[in-house]
């Protein structure tokens, strides 16, 4: 996962390929926690729906985890 990205993580979980996700993406492969993420300056990701950030949620702990591994 790490070589591809987070983008067909968020595609293959039923995210549009627009500019907001690609920006998302971007923000999620140069974090290194959870919290660096909700924190971001970037994007204001309390503003998503709540089933969105569920499923960010999902896709940003397997790619913490891939990473440690």
């Amino acid at each position: 996962m790490q070589s591809e990205g987070v983008l067909p993580w968020l595609l293959a979980n039923g995210w549009k390929h627009d500019d907001e996700s690609c920006l998302i993406a971007n923000i999620v492969d140069e974090s290194t926690s959870l919290d660096e993420v909700w924190d971001s300056k970037e994007f204001d990701f309390n503003a998503l729906l709540d089933e969105s950030k569920e499923k960010l949620n999902q896709i940003m702990r397997e790619k913490l985890y891939s990473q440690a591994d």
